[in-house]
């Protein structure tokens, strides 16, 4: 039988046992190199912050407040009873229409009142500016009139467009066209006072009486917020004034609830 070197097979075994170890080692220092790598670059990554999705339904809400700039004109030296010419002429000046008041006077039909047999006889104020806006005894017209007045200053342009809007609600007014930054003539009384009834005459056209409302006031409707509408006033030395809702809402129902705006001629609006 041959004999077996213990020794020398001891040191194999050592030396393999070795080997094993260090395989064994170096193992498990990849593994724990890439649990490192692992944990670092989970460390690394960002998480993007969740966007919150707008609704396109309350991009379109209009503003709960807003007052359009408008340069003021007061009517007091140049037409002390023509708060519906010079009005127009401001929100005219909105737009990029300059004018004089003695050119929207050119474009404005007039009508005096004549008298005959003790009867009092003349045209509508839809039709015509009853009396002289130079003049402290004026009457005034209502909004069919100021509608074609306006219109006649974009007719060259042909992007814009004159709107009688009259029938339709202020808050209306205030959330299409005044939240849009377009101003909005409106028929109410001076000052917002209680409306009396004024001169009475007969229409030439129709025989009917017809009723003059004292105290009727034009202005232009600049501005809302949750209690009051804003006005460039032309009977008032300040930029803008202030209102009640529910007050003008009353002096706008007692004339007629009257209004003009301009409008895009693209705009299927009446």
């Amino acid at each position: 039988m041959k004999e077996i070197d213990v020794k020398k097979t001891g040191r194999t075994k050592r030396r393999y046992c070795l080997i094993g170890l260090a395989v064994l080692v170096l193992a498990a220092g990849c593994a724990g190199f890439k649990i490192l790598f692992h944990a670092t670059e989970t460390k690394a990554v960002k998480i993007p912050p969740k966007k919150v999705a707008v609704s396109s339904e309350d991009s379109k809400k209009p503003p709960a407040h807003t007052i359009i700039k408008i340069p003021h004109i007061c009517q007091e030296t140049a037409m002390p009873t023509g708060c519906e010419l010079i009005s127009a002429i401001m929100l005219l000046n909105h737009f990029g229409c300059d004018t004089t008041a003695d050119e929207i006077i050119k474009r404005t039909p007039k009508s005096i009142l004549l008298s005959e047999d003790g009867k009092v006889y003349g045209m509508s104020p839809n039709q015509a500016f009853i009396g002289d806006p130079h003049s402290p005894d004026g009457l005034g017209c209502y909004a069919p009139v100021m509608t074609a007045v306006v219109d006649s200053y974009f007719w060259d342009g042909g992007q814009k467009k004159a709107v009688n809007a009259t029938g339709t609600d202020l808050e209306t007014l205030a959330k299409t066209d005044i939240a849009q930054g377009s101003p909005v003539l409106i028929w109410a009384t001076a000052g917002m006072k209680e409306p009396n009834p004024g001169k009475s005459w007969i229409l030439a056209d129709t025989g009917k009486n017809f009723q003059w409302v004292a105290g009727e006031h034009c202005l232009l409707m600049v501005g809302y917020d949750t209690q009051k509408y804003y006005f460039s006033d032309p009977l008032s030395s300040c930029q803008t004034v202030g209102y009640d809702k529910s007050l003008v809402q009353e002096r706008y129902r007692a004339l007629g609830k009257q209004a003009v705006t301009v409008r895009s001629v693209s705009d299927n609006s009446p």
